[in-house]
């Protein structure tokens, strides 16, 4: 099933190295940024995974359903966790200078720098080898106080060390609310700095046994493409249909 997501969007003809891709959630959870983690694993990329609200557990049981393991990529430092979760767990032995989440306890000028830094330090030992970022849930930030103007720095920072290192993708997923008028902002801003944009709906007409949800594919760069499609998410994938071939 990933090798249908990845021909819908057309990453199996198109370089994503040197790309950003904007995953735009208006449901709960993305299959997406799932299908493109399996992708890197598949594709031998290594992976610097930064999550606000998920364990390495989530996705390591996410990822062997999907047919990769991401603790075994872990121990041969082929993948990164960077995890919110386990920081405020251990907060007490957690509030230092060098902390990526040191903004939840120290309120700073410059808030997300420390997180910046440290996935800048995993990509500069990864520079000879491809690599995606992958940051999961960037809303997050927003709804821990993070002012809008510093989260988009830290996208456009995360952007600039893709393009500056050539061989490197950003996959950045962020969930969108109708009455949550900061996010959408935030998102509409990131999706002009992202090369693909993928826009996720639940369906209008309420839940179906046949279909999940909707999707927008729309290339920022050349092909310069929009299209549209339905999915359905399993146990182990998700699979992609054109509107009104879903029975087929």
């Amino acid at each position: 099933m990933a090798d249908t997501v990845m021909k819908a969007l057309m990453l199996d003809k198109i370089q994503i190295d040197g790309k950003s891709v904007l995953i735009v959630q208006h449901s709960d959870g993305s299959p997406f940024v799932h299908s493109l983690l399996t992708h890197s694993a598949r594709q031998g990329r290594r992976i610097c995974l930064v999550s606000f609200s998920q364990s390495i557990g989530y996705y390591h049981n996410v990822g062997t359903r999907l047919g990769w393991n991401l603790n075994n990529l872990l121990s041969k430092n082929q993948a990164v966790f960077i995890g919110g979760l386990h920081t405020l767990k251990n907060s007490f032995q957690s509030q230092c200078p060098s902390n990526p989440f040191n903004f939840l306890f120290n309120p700073a000028s410059c808030p997300l720098q420390a997180l910046f830094l440290a996935i800048e330090s995993v990509i500069l030992g990864w520079i000879e080898q491809p690599f995606s970022v992958v940051i999961d849930e960037l809303d997050c930030l927003l709804n821990l106080g993070i002012e809008p103007k510093e989260v988009i720095k830290f996208f456009q920072q995360c952007h600039s060390l893709i393009q500056t290192y050539s061989n490197g993708s950003l996959v950045v997923s962020i969930g969108v609310t109708p009455l949550d008028k900061e996010i959408t902002q935030c998102s509409m801003l990131l999706s002009h700095w992202s090369d693909l944009i993928l826009t996720e709906r639940g369906l209008q007409t309420g839940k179906s046994r046949e279909l999940t949800g909707t999707l927008t594919v729309k290339w920022n760069v050349s092909p310069f493409s929009e299209q549209h499609f339905h999915f359905k998410c399993f146990d182990r994938g998700v699979k992609m249909f054109a509107p009104g071939t879903a029975v087929l």
